[in-house]
């Protein structure tokens, strides 16, 4: 019993070493992200980062000392995986601000293979009155996939307003597909 304790103790030690994963590295889920021309995007990481925050204030005034903890240690290892470049959320938004209805977006990409690697460590550790009827139109889209690139299984998902949002999230994780075989 000893044994097999001290086994995976060393299995567990050893699993917590540092595996190089960075967020700005070749493979990195940030990486892998779409650029998309005429849309400026944010990281979704700092909004996320507010709604722990918010809720995890809420429960502590509530006197939810539980639930303050799991939230906390909710998004450690969240906050570990994007740190690691496992996964990544990137918000959109085109620069045509004259549109009632503004074409928006939202992109994940989790690398599995990352997620795999870092699971213990990160567990253990860390409107214009003269618009045109189409300006008011909203045709929301959404996909999901999975790709293998240079080895990696990358899935990804995105969501928009308006398809030639998804269009262009669509082309972006074609060309990586092709890119990465």
């Amino acid at each position: 019993m000893r044994l097999a304790c001290l086994l995976m103790t060393i299995m567990l030690l050893s699993a917590c070493g540092d595996t190089g994963n960075e967020a700005d590295d070749a493979k990195s889920a940030q990486r892998l992200l779409p650029n998309l021309v005429g849309y400026s995007a944010s990281d979704i990481d700092a909004t996320v980062d507010g709604a722990f925050a918010a809720v995890g204030g809420a429960a502590l005034m509530g006197g939810q000392f539980g639930l303050t903890a799991v939230l906390a240690k909710a998004e450690q290892i969240l906050q570990c995986f994007q740190d690691r470049g496992a996964l990544a959320a990137r918000f959109y938004q085109h620069s045509d601000t004259s549109l009632t209805a503004p074409k928006i977006g939202a992109s994940l990409v989790i690398n599995q293979s990352r997620v795999n690697q870092e699971l213990i460590n990160c567990a253990l550790g860390g409107q214009e009155d003269n618009a045109s009827a189409q300006t008011f139109s909203i045709e929301p889209c959404a996909s999901a996939g999975t790709l293998n690139y240079e080895g990696d299984t990358i899935s990804y998902v995105y969501v928009g307003s308006h398809p030639d949002v998804c269009d262009v999230f669509q082309l972006h994780f074609d060309n990586l597909a092709s890119a990465g075989e």
